[in-house]
């Protein structure tokens, strides 16, 4: 692979019709074991043991489990279940702590998960320590283990049920404390359980890992295996441990949002350094550990403004440079751009339309999530969840349509609105990109002579009918040249692909003077909330 292709970057468009919205996507290049910084995964599962784990999984109304029935598990029993659906889908010599928090933590095994499995089972906190859920101490004693060993791939996965309220509760300072971890490739998947798992936090404690929920309802705990079993698939095959990306946009490309596609999907608040349309704004992103081939690729997208005039040739929109792993084991990426001609054209074509549904669909949750949060009846949230169940076929995003559509469902039902509106956050959160590798495919343009062979040959038209199209809908166009060079009076661009506009350029462009031809929850035994 050359080194031109270390970042990958495309736009949804070959051109942009001034002033109108588009996309970037970024990405590192997929990675292989040739590129590996280090070999072996680590774990600490750090599991809630407050009194309130022994509510009923299913449980609406703070029932606690017989211990005697298994066909309706604990929670903690459920949290225990995905605990060794974990421990079977890594590596029987992946190292494994298990640690279980209240207001202590403890840790209760350390050694290989193969060991973990055939001893089935591990202590837990002693009764008179399960009254308080303390977050902030079992992450800084999972850290302290992780800091110990030398994997490539170390994370923390936290399971718990309850709000923080014994040692650190502020929502800020405990996701400062994980986004510190994540700096020395430490991070954090967490799994909310049931209503009283505050998931706004627990999203906010994996920067660069994934955030989940279980909602409470029958079928718990095969949600929660197969939850944890996408969790050790995500962190198995880690090459880096980290990588970072440093986005420069041009001045005159406004940015409208910074969104994380894969391995989650959301929107980044606070990525972007804006230049006030003077200097170059600037974005940081922290990629987190990063997996082997395309289902290990982290995806970003920028939604952009283009200036509102035309351009003689393709505009510079952004460069990109970057690094995966740390320390003395860092590499550097070879530094990647994109330019595109920006045109009077409101007909130039969006050629990849599915990156703007993700963002559509992002933007579309976070509104619905927003609702649901300040809704003051049952009534209510159900009339926003079917209004978003509409809205999200429109886009279309069918994952959201299924989120929205269990959500209004599980009100019927009678789930607690919070915890229902948890589980649909989850499940918006899930990145959809099943086609990746083709977002970042050249798109063919064709030139004007192609256009009129093709259509000569299959008698469509005439010559005459031929300009008038070329004129028209390609007039303020995308012209591919034979080479990949267009040579102007007062500057070079070059292209790794021939297409001007397609976003796959890594030379350096000054505008020409002269443009190439125009084309195309709590029991009463906790003390305080939880």
């Amino acid at each position: 692979m050359s080194a031109t292709e270390d970042i990958k970057i495309t736009a949804d468009r070959q051109e942009v019709h001034i002033g109108e919205e588009f996309t970037v996507l970024i990405a590192p290049r997929e990675l292989g074991r040739r590129d590996r910084v280090a070999e072996g995964v680590a774990y600490v599962l750090a599991v809630d043991d407050s009194y309130s784990m022994e509510i009923r999984a299913d449980s609406t109304s703070d029932e606690f489990a017989d211990p005697d029935d298994p066909d309706r598990p604990s929670r903690k029993q459920v949290a225990e279940a995905g605990v060794r659906e974990l421990l079977a889908a890594l590596p029987g010599n992946a190292h494994i702590d298990v640690l279980t928090f209240a207001q202590n933590a403890g840790v209760r095994f350390s050694g290989a998960a193969g060991e973990l499995q055939r001893r089935g089972r591990w202590n837990g906190n002693v009764d008179d320590e399960r009254r308080w859920t303390n977050i902030e101490g079992a992450l800084r004693r999972a850290y302290q283990q992780l800091e110990h060993q030398r994997a490539a791939s170390r994370r923390v996965v936290l399971f718990s049920d309850g709000l923080p309220n014994f040692g650190e509760t502020d929502p800020g300072r405990l996701a400062a404390l994980a986004a510190e971890a994540a700096e020395r490739e430490l991070h954090t998947d967490v799994i909310g359980i049931g209503a009283g798992a505050d998931f706004g936090l627990l999203e906010r404690l994996a920067p660069t890992g994934l955030p989940e929920h279980v909602a409470s309802r029958a079928g718990a705990a095969g949600a929660m295996k197969q939850i944890t079993a996408r969790f050790a698939a995500f962190g198995r095959d880690v090459v880096a441990g980290s990588g970072e990306l440093s986005l420069e946009i041009n001045p005159s490309f406004p940015v409208l949002g910074v969104y994380q596609l894969d391995p989650t999907r959301r929107r980044i608040e606070g990525a972007v350094a804006d230049g006030g349309g003077r200097r170059p704004s600037r974005v940081h992103l922290k990629l987190g550990a990063i997996g082997a081939g395309e289902e290990g690729q982290p995806l970003y997208a920028l939604e952009l403004r283009a200036p509102e005039r035309i351009s003689a040739g393709p505009m510079p929109v952004l460069k990109a440079t970057g690094s995966i792993g740390s320390g003395r084991d860092a590499r550097q990426l070879a530094p990647g751009q994109i330019a595109l001609r920006t045109v009077d054209n409101p007909a130039s074509p969006i050629l990849q339309p599915d990156l703007k549904r993700q963002i559509r669909g992002i933007e579309l949750d976070r509104e619905i999530s927003a609702r649901i949060a300040a809704a003051g009846s049952a009534g209510e949230r159900e009339r926003i969840y079917q209004e978003g169940v509409e809205r999200a076929g429109r886009i279309p995003a069918p994952e959201l349509v299924a989120a929205y559509q269990r959500a209004s469902g599980g009100l019927r039902e009678g789930l607690d609105p919070k915890d229902v509106a948890n589980e649909a956050r989850a499940a918006s959160s899930r990145s959809s990109t099943k086609s990746k590798r083709d977002w970042f495919q050249q798109i063919p343009v064709e030139t004007p002579d192609e256009i009129r062979a093709r259509r000569r040959r299959s008698s469509l038209d005439d010559d005459d009918d031929d300009d008038a199209d070329y004129g028209g809908a390609y007039g303020s166009g995308t012209y591919t040249g034979t080479s990949g060079t267009y040579t102007g009076t007062s500057g070079t661009y070059t292209g790794t692909s021939g297409t001007y506009g397609g976003g796959h350029g890594s030379g350096a462009y000054d505008a020409p003077a002269t443009p190439p031809p125009a084309a195309p929850t709590r029991p009463p035994q906790d003390r305080g909330p939880r």
